[in-house]
């Protein structure tokens, strides 16, 4: 690391008093869900155009649909993309 690359005193000591804010803000985030659970966590639900759930409003969603973190959602859509490379290649 070139001397150009290091941190000043001054900005090492704003690093350190950011990340300790950032880390105790997300302790009070999570004490706070946890005295007070959330049913939004964040995931995105997934339904297909023609999903009975879409006919059938007291259909169970976890009958037809899936819940999905954001690494599944990258994922979903890595494979999408790659069946579209794959098309464009037949033709």
């Amino acid at each position: 690391m070139s001397k150009k690359d290091k941190l000043t005193p001054e900005q090492e000591k704003e690093l350190i008093k950011l990340s300790a804010e950032i880390e105790a803000e997300a302790i009070a985030m999570k004490m706070d869900y946890d005295k007070n659970p959330s049913q939004e966590s964040g995931s995105v639900v997934f339904i297909h155009q023609e999903s009975s759930l879409l006919e059938d409003e007291n259909e169970e969603l976890s009958t037809v649909g899936f819940a999905s973190s954001v690494k599944l959602v990258a994922k979903e859509v890595a494979k999408e993309l790659k069946k579209q490379k794959k098309k464009k290649g037949d033709k």
